[in-house]
Order: C-alpha cells, then structure tokens, then sequence
C-alpha cells in the first residue's frame, strides 16, 4: 500500500529517479578508484586511490544522512524522530571520520616512496577536506531543518 502511494505522485517518481541516478554515478566512481587501485604500481599511485576512494565513500555517506533529513522532514511532512536521531549519527560520524583519516593519515606516510613525498600534503588534504563540504552544508541547514520538525511535532500534538 505504501508503494503505490509512494509512486502516485510524479514528483516522488523524478525524486526515485534522480537518486538512482546518483547512486549509479557514485557507484561508477568509486568502482573507477577500486580499478585504479589494483592498477596501482607504487605505493603512492595504490593509497591515492585509496584515499579518492574513502572521500567518494564519505561524500555519498554525508550526503545521504542530510537528504535523509530532508526527506523525513519536508517531503515525509510528518514528525519523525529519525530526523533527530540522524542529527546525531551525523555528529558521531564527523567526529569518527576524522579520528579514522588521521589514523590512515599516520599509517600511509611512512609507506610512500620518498620520491613521491611532496605529493603527501596533496593527499592530506583530499582526506581531510573531502566530505567537508557535506559537513558544512549539512550543519548549516540541520537548524531549520529540526525546527521545521519541531513545528511538525507540535502541528501532529495538536491534531490528536
């Protein structure tokens, strides 16, 4: 029953498609980085990838927390106490990807070629600002976003 109302409107329809869409395109980037990976002949060519590899991942990771968000909130249109719980595994989840790139970042320094060595801080900052943009955006508009569901909580408190 959910399906159908889910497919009744045509905007939810161009909604699916262009998340698809986007799946398929993250889907055939990364699979690009896992190719260019085991490609690899030096140390730096493999752990390059590796690190466009995590970015893309934690791009589309970050990403899909915030549009989750904007779903429950305005196109679900009903409180949701998800929206508030994503709030959180998206704090959690900044906090543990940096934790973890700065573990990788320690781990893959001292196994580049030193004739690659310059290229480092090129890499560090793949990995560090990647999914920044996700982050920023997301933290930026997260506050409206749970004051619209607070409104919604307050709206659906009323009606009962």
């Amino acid at each position: 029953m959910e399906t159908a109302k889910f497919f009744k409107k045509g905007e939810n329809v161009l909604g699916a498609l262009f998340v698809l869409a986007l799946a398929v395109l993250m889907g055939w980037i990364m699979a690009g980085d896992v190719e260019r990976m085991q490609a690899a002949t030096t140390n730096y060519d493999y752990y390059s990838n590796f690190i466009y590899l995590i970015d893309n991942i934690a791009r589309t990771y970050f990403f899909c927390i915030f549009m989750l968000m904007v779903y429950f909130t305005y196109v679900n249109k009903q409180y949701s106490k998800w929206c508030i719980r994503l709030f959180y595994i998206l704090g959690v989840s900044t906090l543990l990807y940096y934790v973890i790139a700065n573990q990788f970042y320690r781990s893959v320094f001292g196994l580049i070629e030193p004739e690659f060595m310059d290229k480092v801080p090129s890499m560090t900052t793949t990995l560090y600002t990647g999914p920044l943009y996700w982050m920023i955006i997301a933290y930026f508009f997260i506050p409206k976003i749970l004051k619209d569901a607070q409104k919604m909580k307050e709206e659906q408190d009323l009606t009962i």
